[in-house]
């Protein structure tokens, strides 16, 4: 049933977009039709499943924009993403005079040649950099005047594997509020003011990448539309069914993103109702207890109690759950200092909950530094939400299958 909802609602917001273009009224009345500036954003690569080119985002607006004489441009995103093809479609007036049937016969003809163009795109350089891509779509736009809209078609996985928004720095593990706060600190954001973002095949990504779960899906989708709307646009998100992949196409290589296995919560989201709620690993940011700066003292020692509360309270009710509580730093290499503090920093956690009535040999503790965070989120400094995020104690089931692994990890 879910499927159905998604299908219908992607189809209500191609029939949207179609329908602005067409010039359609909602009450069937002919409005003038509008004359649209469209940029796609194509990153045919080796992490892609096939992209649809039939689908109506495409066909359609294709069709649209050059029948009421728009312009389209096309991005070939790859690692060193360029633009392919930029033209205008207007028409000289002597030429608008002549019949409808041979002006939309004209149309249909150019959009049939753009498109089977698109199709013969595949990345010329290795990895693949959608951000970068983004802006160059951005720019491109942003330069033109006398268009009535202006729209971006994004297709592709999403997951860029260079520049600043590289997933292979575990992006897909922080929150999606996160790696956007992280953006626009170093004002990595374009300005979207005006444009409208329409993402297709988002997360379709093909061996050897490792297939994303539903949740790394809705991050990613998350992430993308808080890039736009943060930009000043709007992003709407179309589930469109991808193409096999082509296999008589050499692509350049793109390096695999190691996705993590699990998905990690914020402490928020926690509910205490529930059973076994340390399943999944569970964060405590420094937004939730907060230490001194470089110290293993709690900013707020009351407050940190407090939040620590119900955790206590939990264990204390279910006795035959041990916990692990693993801490971490920010910034990129270790040192004796970070990996001794961050420990140092699990063993405050671990003393609050003993004095909040938990028993001492049910708690194990570790420092992982950054380097051993298999959630670390690179690249984010020492300041701002991505550092901030960066420095936490994470709460694991003793007995589960990561806590396993973190601490054989820890021992090496």
């Amino acid at each position: 049933m879910k499927k159905i909802i998604s299908i219908i609602l992607m189809l209500a917001c191609v029939i949207t977009l179609v329908s602005t273009l067409a010039g359609c009224s909602g009450n069937g009345v002919k409005a003038p039709a509008e004359k649209a500036a469209v940029c796609y954003v194509i990153a045919n690569t080796a992490n892609s499943k096939g992209l649809n080119f039939n689908s109506p985002l495409v066909q359609d607006t294709v069709y649209s924009t050059v029948r009421n004489y728009g312009f389209i441009a096309v991005v070939n995103a790859d690692g060193k993403p360029e633009i392919f093809h930029a033209a205008s479609y207007d028409l000289e007036d002597k030429y608008k005079s002549a019949s409808k049937e041979k002006l939309d016969m004209d149309a249909r003809s150019k959009a049939t040649n753009i498109v089977l163009s698109m199709q013969s795109i595949i990345a010329d350089d290795p990895e693949v950099d959608y951000l970068e891509s983004l802006r160059l779509a951005v720019r491109t736009l942003s330069s033109l005047e006398g268009y009535d809209s202006k729209t971006i078609v994004l297709m592709g996985t999403g997951l860029s594997t260079t520049g600043v928004m590289n997933f292979s720095n575990n992006l897909i593990s922080a929150e999606p509020e996160m790696v956007i706060n992280l953006l626009n600190e170093k004002s990595e954001i374009p300005d979207f003011t005006g444009i409208t973002v329409y993402s297709q095949q988002l997360g379709d990504v093909a061996a050897p990448q490792q297939e994303l779960t539903s949740a790394q899906r809705i991050k990613l989708e998350k992430i993308y539309g808080g890039i736009v709307e943060t930009g000043g646009g709007n992003f709407v998100y179309n589930e469109i069914i991808a193409n096999p992949v082509d296999d008589t196409k050499q692509y350049p290589s793109v390096t695999p993103v190691q996705l993590p296995s699990d998905a990690p919560i914020s402490f928020e989201e926690v509910v205490f109702e529930e059973e076994n709620i340390f399943e999944e690993p569970v964060f405590l940011t420094e937004e939730k207890i907060g230490f001194v700066a470089d110290k293993d003292v709690f900013l707020n020692p009351s407050e940190a109690s407090e939040t620590l509360r119900p955790v206590a309270e939990y264990l204390t009710s279910h006795p035959s759950i041990s916990i692990v509580l693993a801490g971490t730093t920010a910034g990129d290499s270790d040192s004796d200092f970070t990996m001794t503090l961050s420990k140092q920093r699990a063993e405050a956690v671990k003393d609050a909950l003993i004095q909040l009535g938990v028993s001492a040999d049910r708690i194990i503790t570790l420092g992982l530094g950054s380097e051993k965070d298999p959630w670390h989120v690179y690249n984010a400094g020492y300041d701002g939400a991505a550092a901030a995020g960066n420095r936490k104690v994470v709460l694991l089931d003793a007995s589960s299958e990561r806590a396993a692994s973190i601490l054989e990890l820890s021992s090496h």
